[in-house]
């Protein structure tokens, strides 16, 4: 992932909105979950995971260009072009209210004589007309995952092994019933804010409000353990209320030969022999 200037990372940390480039970005607030989560799916994409054949586009070009071939070919679309475009919309706030389809539609893209995408336009304010190109999508993912708290896979992730890892940890996790209030209402309950006031927080700030109370709990009923006689094969997982534990390495590499009856080695060795096509 490309590495973010301090100028904008100082901004991020203090959810404010970001100059780039001549537009104005915002971070997301809560009272757009929803419509966050409809389009986060474009931002954190691995790039590895498209068909070889748009591998060396820009992402926001190879998106318009998957989405485009779909329809022809009378396949049902990714949507990760409409996700681009939807997550644009609230990071620059355009169209506040509007029902997804028609914030969408505020954007138009326009294309070469081949079909390539060249750009994305809308209007600010009803007049200025403004346009983003694949090029500068591709150095503005970064700022918009980073102030939206997302995270964008490396450049030389194995999907294979992303998957392995997310399987992991899905079968270790309870199943729970994920809500927005049920999250609102704990961090209000936990941090003495108002439910109505969190709608108004930046998406990012939540999470982070919802991680520090997290490890502040851990590290209580760890610490409760450790006095109590509690070991754990590599020490304490939470040994201060403030700061993570350093993560050491990956659990799929750690335990891939264990997970799945070996589907998790099977899916590497698929991902390392189409890399050798």
């Amino acid at each position: 992932m490309s590495e973010i200037p301090t100028k904008y990372l100082k901004a991020i940390r203090r959810y404010e909105p970001v100059d780039f480039e001549g537009l104005r970005f915002y971070p997301i607030l809560v009272e757009e979950y929803e419509e966050y989560l409809i389009a986060k799916s474009a931002i954190e994409f691995m790039h590895q995971r498209l068909p070889r054949v748009y591998l060396n586009m820009p992402i926001l070009q190879a998106y318009y260009a998957l989405d485009s071939q779909s329809i022809e070919d009378e396949q049902i679309p990714t949507g990760l072009m409409a996700r681009s475009v939807l997550f644009l919309a609230l990071a620059l706030r355009m169209g506040r209210g509007l029902p997804v389809e028609k914030r969408i539609g505020l954007f138009k893209p326009r294309v070469d004589t081949k079909g390539r995408l060249k750009s994305v336009m809308f209007s600010q304010d009803g007049e200025e007309i403004c346009e983003i190109t694949p090029a500068k999508f591709e150095r503005l993912r970064p700022i918009l995952a980073e102030q939206n708290g997302l995270t964008i896979p490396e450049e030389d992730a194995n999907p294979a092994l992303v998957d392995a890892e997310q399987e992991i940890a899905r079968k270790k996790a309870p199943e729970l019933d994920v809500n927005l209030e049920s999250l609102i209402s704990a961090v209000a309950a936990l941090s003495g804010a108002d439910e109505k006031e969190i709608y108004d927080w930046p998406i990012a700030k939540m999470q982070s409000r919802q991680r520090a109370i997290h490890r502040a709990l851990d590290y209580l009923v760890c610490g409760i353990g450790e006095s109590q006689g509690t070991k754990w094969k590599k020490g304490n997982p939470v040994p201060n209320p403030f700061f993570d534990r350093k993560k050491e390495g990956s659990a799929a590499k750690v335990a891939l030969s264990e997970f799945g009856g070996g589907a998790a080695l099977d899916a590497v060795a698929e991902g390392i022999e189409s890399m050798k096509q």
